[in-house]
């Protein structure tokens, strides 16, 4: 589903022939993301500086600062290139969202992968 919903919203959307609106669309998700992504970063650096990581970004929570404001700036710029295109965008996406929270969070499908894996390993266990 990960996969078919976005690509049929893609394919609706290619049907009107505003290759443009497709690109700031896909601009302003990955910006959006990406300011997500580094205020989630510093957050985490911030209230949990001692956890344990596996990777060390470089310049830690001064460079994550500079990269949370270049994206920032850039999804402002996309205002100025086109409201509309921004607009139509972030309502796709309010409307995603809304779904998510009204719905689809109570339907989750239980067992991650991890999960999955774990019972795996106890099952292996018992047979041994």
């Amino acid at each position: 589903m990960a996969i078919i919903i976005p690509g049929i919203i893609g394919f609706l959307l290619s049907l009107s022939g505003e290759g443009d609106l497709l690109i700031l669309m896909a601009v302003f998700g990955a910006t959006i993301s990406y300011v997500l992504m580094m205020m989630s970063y510093i957050k985490l650096k911030l209230s949990r500086p001692n956890l344990a990581r596996p990777y060390k970004a470089p310049g830690g929570i001064v460079t994550a600062s500079i990269e949370l404001v270049l994206a920032a700036i850039a999804v402002v710029a996309g205002f100025l290139v086109d409201p509309k295109v921004w607009l139509m965008a972030a309502a796709i996406y309010v409307a995603l969202i809304l779904y998510f929270l009204l719905y689809s969070r109570h339907h989750l499908v239980a067992g991650t992968p991890e999960e999955e894996f774990v019972r795996i390993e106890a099952a292996e266990k018992e047979l041994k």
